[in-house]
């Protein structure tokens, strides 16, 4: 049994991988929309913001949309998918660590940046992994 998982191992840790960052990525918009209010308040900051942080976070994922793909093809899709990986973790971070309401929203369009990450390089690296059926 555990040859099984030692030979297999290599073969699922991409495909888990990238399950657990899209799963990450779009619960970040998913749990912060319960709080927003809360946030808001936090930072003594006009409650008319509380749709900036939705709104910033998918203008995040509408950003680089037009370059990645493009840069997936010239340096390979491994390298853009960690690098996506790494960003939406520092901006995750970085909302941790905010100290006004113009912070976090910079934090969360950054965060957004993900969907792009996950949408133009992700989906086809599976695609290419496992062909079309």
């Amino acid at each position: 049994m555990p040859r099984f998982f030692a030979r297999h191992a290599a073969t699922l840790f991409f495909p888990m991988a990238l399950i657990l960052y899209d799963f990450a990525a779009y619960l970040s918009t998913d749990l912060i929309q319960p709080g927003i209010i809360n946030v808001v308040r936090d930072f003594n900051a006009d409650v008319s913001l509380a749709p900036a942080a939705v709104s910033l976070y998918l203008a995040g994922g509408m950003a680089l949309q037009w370059l990645l793909g493009p840069l997936s093809d010239r340096i390979g899709r491994r390298p853009v998918l960690i690098t996506g990986a790494l960003i939406f973790t520092l901006a995750c971070a970085a909302t941790m660590f905010t100290t006004s309401m113009t912070q976090f929203l910079i934090a969360r369009a950054i965060q957004g940046t993900s969907i792009c990450f996950i949408a133009t390089v992700g989906y086809v690296t599976v695609q290419e992994a496992f062909g079309q059926t």
